[in-house]
């Protein structure tokens, strides 16, 4: 049965992730609240143009680039987001590195290995992470080592209203595009988000996506 509030949708088979300290990134984690600039790299056009659809229309997201890398200087993104096997050639220059598909191992810098499998919402909230310095690697059953949770607060403490701003915020979206999309003031949705937090007990709207993802709250 769906929860209030969310749309019901068919059975998909659901990609785990697991979100993680991401380490020292080679140059610092993003602080500014813009769109997070994002390059697709690889050597097959049709899986860049798919990767680009996917995170088409994303308020927190901006293509800058897209090819073998060859521009990847002058385009200056904030994550570079590549499909399959990682070229030789061009490097990351110093930012994160989510690596799509294929079944090579992402070089040092990387923030996270992907599967095909992962959906349109976990890709773009992976390289929103990615740019805040996480890392977010595909959930292997059984643990060996237990994964410390964000959170340990339970997400039945939230009003309906709030799981729609949380699940929002964990799709990327603004507060003035969460308040478009809900009909809300601005003002009451950075109250919503205030109070989200605040039961939940996480620091930051980073916080948020992790915890949203560590209970399922994003799942289809």
């Amino acid at each position: 049965m769906a929860e209030p509030g969310f749309p019901t949708r068919a059975p998909v088979r659901r990609t785990a992730l697991q979100v993680l300290p991401g380490g020292a990134p080679h140059r610092p984690a993003r602080t500014d609240t813009g769109p997070v600039r994002v390059y697709v790299l690889g050597s097959d056009p049709l899986a860049r143009a798919g990767i680009g659809v996917l995170l088409d229309g994303r308020p927190a997201l901006r293509v800058v680039g897209d090819g073998d890398g060859a521009d990847l200087d002058s385009a200056r993104p904030d994550v570079v987001l590549c499909h399959g096997t990682v070229p030789d050639g061009p490097a990351a220059r110093g930012c994160p590195l989510l690596v799509v598909g294929g079944t090579g191992t992402a070089r040092d810098g990387a923030r996270g290995h992907l599967p095909a499998t992962v959906t349109a919402d976990q890709l773009a909230s992976a390289v929103v992470l990615a740019a805040a310095g996480y890392s977010v690697v595909p959930q292997r059953r059984p643990r060996r080592e237990p994964v410390r949770a964000v959170s340990d607060a339970d997400p039945a403490t939230l009003t309906e209203r709030e799981r729609q701003v949380l699940a929002m915020v964990a799709r990327g979206l603004s507060n003035a595009e969460i308040a478009e999309t809900l009909t809300l003031s601005e003002h009451t949705v950075k109250t919503h988000v205030q109070n989200l937090l605040g039961k939940l007990r996480l620091r930051n709207r980073v916080h948020a996506v992790i915890y949203a993802f560590e209970t399922g709250l994003t799942a289809p």
